[in-house]
């Protein structure tokens, strides 16, 4: 069970790093911390449908990247049935059994681009 729930956990740092890849961005100078990387999805108080629509829309790479793969986003889906103070305590635990994850996307030099469609993904969800 704790696997299940760790492999929860991670899905948002997870699907970000793997999402990089998949996203190929352009390299960014600034690192971020994982926390740091994800925090404006974490603290959003918007629905799963409204994120996933503002994915399509501000991040269509992400967003086909998670179409492609039902589980990483019935996963995501799964972490918006939750507070934000879950979602933020999973992670902060996750991180806490994970320090190698952490560090490995601190030092991605990608964090910077993937923070930052994050960042359109929360700061546009709550008009859709």
């Amino acid at each position: 069970m704790s696997f299940v729930r760790n492999r929860r956990a991670g899905v948002l740092l997870g699907a970000g790093a793997v999402a990089a890849v998949a996203l190929a961005l352009a390299p960014a100078t600034a690192s971020a911390s994982p926390a740091d990387l994800v925090a404006p999805l974490l603290n959003s108080t918007c629905s799963f449908a409204q994120v996933d629509a503002a994915l399509h829309d501000k991040s269509p790479a992400l967003a086909q990247f998670l179409d492609q793969n039902p589980g990483y986003k019935a996963e995501l889906k799964a972490k918006f049935d939750l507070s934000p103070a879950e979602r933020q305590a999973e992670l902060d635990q996750y991180l806490r059994d994970n320090p190698d994850a952490a560090n490995q996307a601190a030092a991605d030099p990608r964090a910077g681009g993937i923070a930052a469609s994050i960042q359109q993904v929360a700061d546009s969800c709550h008009n859709y």
